[in-house]
């Protein structure tokens, strides 16, 4: 025998006992046997094939990300740069830096001609994200607005973070082969394997936006005062029944100066935000304010709480002072006093220093802080605050235990990082594992049937070449499933359908290269020069075939979504594991056949 025919024969056992030692776990786990493979080799052939959402259950949803928000964010970090540098570099403590509508920063000077210091040169530091709007030198006003191609970048930047802030809080789930990709402003994530019970805590996991604000309440305004005095008309509290006025006060603690504070109050949110959508135009909102809520519980005489609670408004500045992208750490314990969970924050270097001075600037008012848009409290702040650290408390309603696993979430996601803006369900689909396994059965049946009726035509049709048709049939399933393995792939429905597909590309190739070796066996050649032959001139034409599929899978792999791409994967490896065995596994049989055993006729 011929050294390179050995050394091919070597290679390919070599390369199918590799195969089923890799695919022995997959196989074991099928059949429920897993726990009868030794230690040492669970541990050291980990890797094996998962099961999709469509075979095991598990949970599938459609997220729509509100991509207007994260630019009103970065419109918001900009506007905190624009109000340091006017008073780094142009010494102007007499200006308000304020936001309003989506895009746009408004620059307040106190003195009108100090506006004219905000020129060109200043402006130049802010070129590539904001550029002048409008300027109105007489009131001392001047509107800057974010840069349009900023504003896409933002929108593109928002998506693609999403999806990856997604990824990293499922990692933290253990969910094997989750499916997070993005399709336009959406973002698709498949949870394989979910157990139905925990549905609603990981909805709530990925969900949660985690957009943390720090944003100074304007107390004593006279806005509020005209508002709230405008609540009171009896017509107003009989179209919004439960609206009712709440009054405060607080003394502060450096100088003794009263605080003062009018607000609406409400036991049903809606009736409060009915109300402020219903105003006109002279008792709208302005655009450089928003109106925030805060669940309240109620307390006694003695200022114990009660069942009781309600919301409450506050009248913010639009403009957050600080976020949450500049938290450095986060963990929580249980507050000893009130015995509810609370989420302590840490910030980095330039957090703690905008902290610091935004509470010295700001003593004896209150600062909202929000999460996810509702003001979780709205401490006063009685002093310039050091150390870059601030706490959120949790609870008032649930039950302890419950106040708790919201506190481990919280950090959670904080720790994984906030989602860029906002995420807005828009459809969502479970899958039972019932369901899965009947699907997986159905598949099992039909790739069974499928594979015998190949088999039977082969044996019937090419009768010994038959033979060496279907052992490259089964070698070419059992190279697939185990490059499946290597990969961790999951394997899908449609991936299934994908494995038969192969078993019929398989087909297609033996019958090309057959049905070749068949015409020069008619021509008067020998078995092995016709053997030669047909393998020769026939492989273009299963190769260009093979290649052209293979198009066709990465396309598919490339845009589509988890089913498709489920059929795609189990495509790709197919087909290169098809050609592997029609071609050069089916040729070492073949010239064993006929050239090691000098044959002078070929069973085809």
């Amino acid at each position: 025998m011929e050294r390179s025919w050995i050394y091919r024969v070597i290679a390919y056992l070599l390369i199918s006992v590799t195969a089923l030692v890799v695919l022995t776990p997959s196989v074991a786990t099928w059949f429920g046997k897993d726990d009868s493979l030794p230690a040492w080799f669970k541990k050291d052939f980990s890797r094996k094939i998962l099961l999709g959402l469509d075979l095991q259950g598990g949970l599938h949803i459609v997220y729509k990300v509100d991509v207007d928000r994260a630019v009103g964010h970065k419109a918001d970090r900009l506007a905190t740069e624009v109000e340091e540098k006017l008073r780094k570099d142009k010494h102007l403590t007499n200006v308000t830096v304020g936001r309003s509508g989506n895009d746009e920063i408004t620059i307040q000077f106190k003195e009108p001609a100090d506006a004219k210091r905000l020129d060109l040169a200043f402006l130049k530091q802010f070129r590539k994200d904001l550029f002048e709007d409008s300027r109105d030198a007489a009131k001392g006003t001047v509107v800057l607005k974010v840069d349009p191609d900023q504003i896409d970048e933002m929108r593109e930047y928002a998506v693609r973070q999403g999806v990856e802030t997604i990824r990293n809080r499922v990692d933290k789930l253990a969910v094997a082969e989750p499916t997070i990709i993005r399709k336009g402003t959406d973002i698709i994530v498949e949870l394989p394997g979910l157990k139905p019970e925990d549905f609603e805590r990981v909805k709530r996991l990925i969900g949660q936006t985690a957009q943390l604000e720090f944003k100074i309440d304007d107390d004593g305004s006279q806005y509020m005062k005209g508002l709230t005095g405008y609540a009171q008309l009896p017509q107003v509290q009989a179209k919004f029944p439960g609206l009712d006025i709440g009054n405060e006060q607080w003394q502060q603690k450096d100088n003794g100066a009263m605080h003062f504070d009018s607000y609406l109050k409400a036991k049903d949110k809606k009736v409060l935000e009915a109300f402020i959508a219903s105003l006109d135009d002279e008792h709208k909102v302005p655009a450089d304010h928003e109106i925030g809520y805060e669940q309240v519980v109620e307390r006694d005489d003695m200022g114990n709480e009660t069942p009781d609670k309600y919301w409450r408004t506050y009248y913010l500045h639009r403009r957050a002072e600080l976020t949450g992208e500049y938290i450095a750490d986060s963990d929580w314990n249980v507050d000893p006093q009130s015995l509810r969970p609370e989420v302590l924050l840490s910030f980095d270097r330039k957090g703690a220093d905008l902290f610091e001075k935004i509470s010295g600037d700001n003593v004896g008012r209150k600062m909202a802080i929000i999460l996810d848009d509702k003001i979780t409290s709205a401490p006063v702040l009685e002093s310039k605050i050091g150390g870059g650290h601030a706490r959120i408390t949790l609870g008032g309603s649930g039950s302890q235990e419950g106040m708790r696993q919201e506190a481990m979430d919280l950090v959670a996601v904080l720790k994984t990082g906030a989602l860029p803006a906002p995420l807005t369900w828009k459809s969502e689909n479970q899958v039972g594992p019932t369901m899965g396994r009947d699907a997986v059965e159905k598949a099992k049946f039909s790739m069974i049937v499928g594979s015998l009726l190949v088999v039977f035509f082969m044996l019937i049709y090419y009768r010994g070449a038959g033979v060496i048709a279907d052992i490259a049939m089964v070698l070419n399933i059992v190279f697939l499933l185990a490059l499946l393995a290597m990969m961790q792939a999951t394997l899908t429905l449609p991936g299934i359908a994908g494995v038969v597909l192969t078993v019929g590309m398989a087909v297609d190739a033996n019958i090309i290269i057959y049905e070749r070796i068949r015409e020069e066996l008619r021509a008067g050649k020998s078995p092995r020069g016709a053997v030669e032959a047909g393998f020769g001139r026939a492989f273009w034409t299963v190769f260009d075939a093979h290649v052209t599929n293979l198009v066709a899978g990465i396309v598919l792999f490339s845009y589509g979504t988890g089913p498709i791409r489920g059929f795609a994967v189990t495509l790709i490896a197919g087909i290169i594991c098809n050609l592997f065995t029609s071609v050069w596994v089916s040729r070492a049989m073949f010239d064993f056949v006929v050239g090691r055993r000098k044959a002078a006729t070929l069973s085809i």
